[in-house]
């Protein structure tokens, strides 16, 4: 007999609560006439269920239900129950999972699970689907959405639900437990700040796993206890072994080295040693891409079947990896049989390797450079999805770990891309999920209020449909703007709908960290669509509003009219001289005295300003263009820059200033001149710069200063005429990279501008 696909069971569930039932009232003018049974014994995470439906139940009706651990005198009881005797079908339909089932007998209504975490989501949706609540975002003031009901009463009491992912949930990137909270209240069952064993988070239920993030030197095998003894430990590049401790962001290991395999092994058994509540112990690479180039570690590889793996080829990297971690993999099924590890598919591990990994290593696939406009199959994503198909080949146990959550303040459609991929993967057999998100909240690497501001409804939808990726995505976001904006919702949509319309058919990519800023540029300013979006939240705040949907369109309007005159402003100002300037350090005599000063310089991948001030002034006259720089220093005298690079074209190490300058260059694919100067005068010429553009640097007291200038002819553009905009991205360099020749993963960008994107240069307006 053919059996119904998932999403036709999901569809006759929902079905099946528009059965009658007697109405069972929780509360009557804003008192209790119903009680909520929790058993004694219960455990932190029923008990916690039991609280966060009498709280809700309290902040909905105004009556606070008594909870008990027995049937008391109401006429009508909730009760919470993990693994109740008498619903044999509902327990056997959820099986191992975390779902839930809601049945009504009588004047009793029950929420059931095979696992406490079931009930605890039980009474989330019970609540969701006999209400208008919404917990629409995390911020605690005005998140949560529900119109009073004094006599709050369940009607939609017959329902059962279990995931399609075992494992989902968010990331959450910066402070605050309430994003997580939120993410609880939709149905996730994991996230990164409750994962570990830790009393004060026991009460969400959440599945646990051992060791973090990127862990192989910060966790296992430390340059504090290891790298005096044994560098050999560690990798060999730049002529040396590598200090974890003296890499920004770590290092790799020596995978060759069976020393350290042992000592790793060691490592590892100590943790299980001390934390065998877990059954899932994470071995991470860190995030850098350099590995150990020591002889052995450089040589090929000869595999068990004679075949060989050139260090050039694709998979080498990856196969290195995996045949060390294989070993610890055999180590641990033999002495924690039942036990997985877990390791990352992600830089130089997203190539499968060639050989197949053990059946107890879980691989958590990171694609962080696809086109997140389109969906993992799409053509843009093709060397993605290969990846990902030849996992699959080699193995069962694949997490799909995204990015979706990582938006800055501008609207960015991820829902409809998260759910397509979800479907995708999972009929390939993927059940576990998770991505990172930012958080409601400031945090080092983004204002996390601002991005909830614009994609709280994209979040929710991600948010709910990761449990079951066969909901539809439009039917989703109705649900949210009818919640959050009741009579305004259409208008809501409206705006949302031309932003997303153009974005979607916008050029080029869209990756984790695109710049928010870049989008509403592009999109909106230059697709002439400000107005059509204002106007449409002007008519949404005309309709009445509860106090908590006139706040959630508010910070929606806000955070709109904050980015389009921010963007605005992001101009540098071009002065117009009769006479050529010269080189003066100090900008203190004209004509640079009396040019605008561009200072907005911001870290990318932070997003704050540079902890060093950066000036830029722009002067031009009709032969040529004048760019002056001045990068303030603490201590000039040790700023970081190669003082033997004073000779030669090549790309600062430490200290530098990098102008793009737009051009009319036709179908080239990089239509811009790169001109790069260091402290020490050494002039780099990059794309499409010739050999006669003019720069000169000078180190002064409070830092170094220089000069760039080049003919209109050299860049590629027409005459000067007043009033033309031209673009451009100015860059201030202050790291080393780890190869030479190479750009470090963070610099100082004015307005935020992008390398080598022209879609993220600024505007220079000619005055």
């Amino acid at each position: 007999m053919l059996k119904a696909p998932r999403y036709l069971l999901y569809s006759v569930a929902l079905l099946s609560s528009a059965l009658c039932h007697a109405a069972l009232p929780l509360a009557s003018a804003g008192r209790p006439v119903a009680e909520i049974i929790c058993p004694a014994d219960a455990g932190p995470v029923l008990t916690y269920a039991a609280k966060e439906l009498q709280e809700h139940v309290a902040l909905i009706s105004g009556a606070t239900l008594p909870i008990l651990s027995a049937p008391g005198p109401a006429a009508g009881r909730i009760v919470l129950a993990v693994q109740p005797d008498g619903f044999d079908a509902d327990r056997q339909q959820i099986g191992d999972s975390d779902g839930f089932a809601v049945r009504q007998q009588g004047s009793t209504v029950t929420v059931l699970g095979n696992q406490p975490k079931g009930v605890l989501t039980g009474v989330y949706k019970l609540l969701f689907r006999n209400s208008d609540i919404i917990w629409a975002r995390p911020n605690t003031e005005f998140g949560t959405i529900f119109t009073p009901n004094a006599d709050l009463t369940l009607t939609n009491t017959d329902f059962i639900d279990v995931p399609v992912y075992i494992l989902r949930g968010w990331q959450m990137i910066g402070p605050g437990l309430e994003s997580d909270v939120w993410q609880f209240r939709q149905g996730s069952n994991w996230s990164s700040r409750t994962m570990f064993d830790r009393p004060e988070t026991s009460h969400f239920g959440c599945i646990r796993e051992f060791g973090g993030g990127h862990n192989l030197t910060g966790l296992y095998i430390r340059g504090d206890k290891y790298f005096a003894d044994h560098p050999e430990f560690f990798p060999f590049f730049k002529g040396a072994r590598q200090d974890p401790r003296q890499i920004r962001m770590r290092t790799q290991l020596c995978f060759t080295n069976a020393d350290m395999t042992r000592a790793f092994i060691g490592e590892l058994d100590r943790r299980v040693a001390a934390s065998p509540n877990y059954s899932t112990y994470r071995i991470m690479i860190e995030d850098v891409w350099q590995c150990c180039e020591c002889p052995e570690c450089s040589k090929p590889i000869t595999l068990p079947d004679g075949s060989s793996v050139a260090p050039t080829d694709e998979d080498f990297r990856s196969t290195q990896f995996f045949l060390w971690l294989n070993q610890i993999a055999r180590h641990f099924q033999e002495n924690y049989p039942g036990k997985r590890l877990l390791t990352f598919g992600y830089f130089f591990t997203e190539t499968p390797p060639r050989v197949t990994v053990e059946p107890n290593i879980s691989i958590s696939f990171c694609p962080i450079n696809k086109n997140s406009k389109r969906t993992i199959d799409h053509p843009d994503n093709a060397v993605y999805y290969r990846r990902f198909l030849s996992w699959m080949k080699n193995t069962t146990e694949l997490t799909w770990r995204e990015y979706f959550g990582l938006c800055g303040p501008f609207p960015r459609p991820m829902d409809a891309i998260a759910i397509a991929d979800w479907r995708l993967v999972n009929s390939h057999g993927v059940r576990r999920t998770y991505s990172e998100m930012y958080s409601d909240a400031v945090g080092p690497r983004m204002d996390g209020v601002a991005s909830w501001n614009v994609n709280a409804p994209y979040f929710w939808v991600m948010a709910n449909a990761n449990w079951n990726p066969q909901l539809d995505v439009m039917a989703l976001r109705d649900e949210f703007f009818r919640r959050v904006y009741g009579p305004a919702a259409n208008d809501v949509k409206t705006f949302y709908a031309i932003i997303e319309k153009a974005f979607l058919a916008a050029p080029g990519k869209s990756r984790w960290n695109d710049r928010a800023q870049t989008n509403w540029k592009h999109v909106v300013i230059a697709g002439g669509l400000v107005e059509p979006c204002r106007e449409a939240l002007v008519r949404a705040a005309q309709y009445p509003l509860l106090p908590n949907q006139q706040r959630m369109l508010s910070a929606l309007r806000g955070q709109f009219e904050t980015m389009i005159a921010e963007i605005l402003a992001m101009r540098v100002f071009a002065t117009k001289v009769t006479t050529p300037p010269t080189f003066d350090p100090g900008f203190s005599t004209e004509p640079w005295k009396s040019a605008k000063v561009a200072d907005a310089f911001v870290m990318t991948r932070e997003d704050k300003p540079h902890a060093n001030r950066t000036e830029l002034r722009v002067l031009y006259d009709d032969q040529r263009l004048y760019f002056g720089v001045r990068c303030f220093h603490p201590d000039p005298a040790n700023m970081l820059y190669r003082r033997d690079f004073a000779e030669g074209n090549r790309f600062p190490q430490g200290e530098g200033f990098e102008v793009f300058l737009q051009g009319d260059w036709g179908e080239l694919k990089s239509p811009f001149v790169q001109m790069v100067i260091d402290p020490a005068g050494n002039r780099f010429a990059g794309a499409r710069a010739g050999k006669s553009w003019q720069a000169e640097s000078r180190i002064i007291a409070d830092g170094w200063s220089a000069m760039f200038s080049l003919t209109w002819d050299e860049a590629h553009l027409a005459p000067p005429q007043p009033g033309a905009i031209l673009r451009g991205a100015f860059i201030r360099q202050f790291m080393v990279a780890e190869q030479e020749g190479h750009a470090p993963p963070v610099c100082a960008a004015l307005f935020g501008s992008t390398r080598h994107r022209p879609e993220g240069f600024c505007d220079i307006v000619l005055e």
